[in-house]
């Protein structure tokens, strides 16, 4: 079984957020045991499994799905 991306969640808190295809998708503002909760601007809202979230570099979270895709995750 592999490792996953991210040991640490905390750490993540409040990060900046990208897609696989590189577009600024939001900042992380909750986790859970299974999910992140992204927040763009006031309005956008994405919750998503912590399985679509690739890595982290320090500074940005990066996301293993284009933003088209993460879409489907979006919080009415």
């Amino acid at each position: 079984m592999s490792e996953p991306a991210i040991l640490h969640w905390e750490r993540v808190m409040h990060k900046n957020v990208r897609s696989k295809d590189r577009v600024d998708v939001g900042t992380i503002i909750s986790d859970d045991a299974e999910t992140i909760t992204i927040l763009k601007g006031a309005s956008r809202e994405y919750k998503l499994p912590k399985s679509y979230v690739e890595g982290f570099d320090g500074a940005e979270v990066w996301l293993s799905i284009p933003y088209n895709e993460l879409q489907n995750f979006k919080i009415q």
